[in-house]
């Protein structure tokens, strides 16, 4: 029998014709659009929008796995004036000081090469100048800021000490989990811990919310929700994840797919719940053991 010929650049429809949608309601990559405007998410937006325009220094953003912190930053960063700068930090675990300032220079794009940590932070203080002088403002984020050591996080703490008497040269985002909140309350960062301005702790989201969120991200996609999933399914839902996106969006995703391969809808609280207990008893989701286990 001959192979199947592939097509490039095309990708099999599931669910999304049965149930009229554009494309994926629920993938987990963290697209903008699919934000929930949410009390703890709006608030969470607002409060880096303005620590990066109004140059606070530090601004720490916090919430527990899959509660949405990549997809609110990078809501943020859409919103936030052109004349900006950004760099990006990730994978920060494990590294020296002068690491984490090889980074820096790499994502500023600061010509090299440097002999060590004084011509870093001096290469840096240059660049920060001349970029308030171009009247650009500057970014610095470091993403999973839980994996930092004490060390690093003090090393972090001297770079915001590039300043001029009136201006904070290098806004600092740390995003983290909790971890990074616990972290920073001891006595040895207390330095750093006071030069936080601006902070914001993501919440769970409540059952409310919960149909609010399936229902938004099945409207960007093109649908309609009560043609999606009958009355009533936010609570399954809810008791599955705690009010976590990413576990509301997983089993949301593996909901439609079973559904689809039934040719049923809208989808029942039933079908919500049979999936809903196989995926928590094969423990496939990080910190739920069983149905209503604790928030992801």
């Amino acid at each position: 029998m001959p192979a199947r010929k592939r097509v490039r650049g095309t990708r099999p429809k599931m669910y999304e014709s049965f149930f009229a949608l554009r494309e994926p309601a629920f993938s987990l990559a963290p697209d903008p659009r699919f934000l929930l405007p949410s009390d703890t998410h709006d608030e969470g937006l607002a409060a880096l929008i303005y620590g990066i325009t109004r140059r606070k220094g530090f601004i720490l953003l916090t919430g527990e796995v899959g509660t949405g912190k990549t997809t609110l930053l990078r809501a943020a960063l859409d919103r936030i004036p052109e004349d900006t700068e950004v760099a990006l930090v990730l994978n920060t675990a494990g590294l020296r000081p002068v690491d984490l300032l090889k980074l820096i220079a790499t994502e500023f794009r600061l010509p090299g090469p440097f002999d060590g940590k004084v011509d870093y932070v001096i290469a840096l203080n240059r660049f920060l100048m001349q970029q308030l002088e171009d009247g650009m403002n500057t970014v610095l984020i470091i993403d999973e800021a839980q994996n930092l050591d004490v060390e690093l996080l003090e090393e972090v703490r001297l770079l915001s000490n590039l300043e001029t008497d009136t201006e904070k040269l290098l806004q600092i985002v740390l995003t983290g989990q909790p971890e990074l909140r616990q972290m920073l309350a001891a006595p040895s960062l207390r330095q750093l811990r006071q030069r936080v301005a601006v902070e914001h702790h993501i919440q769970p989201l409540d059952c409310d919310e919960v149909r609010r969120y399936l229902a938004h991200r099945i409207e960007v996609a093109g649908g309609n929700y009560d043609e999606v999933f009958s009355p009533g399914a936010e609570a399954a839902f809810f008791a599955f994840s705690g009010g976590c996106p990413r576990l509301i969006s997983l089993l949301a995703d593996r909901v439609l797919i079973a559904a689809f391969s039934k040719q049923m809808k809208p989808v029942d609280q039933a079908m919500i719940e049979k999936k809903a207990k196989e995926m928590a008893e094969s423990r496939l989701d990080t910190g739920i053991a069983k149905l209503g286990g604790e928030n992801g």
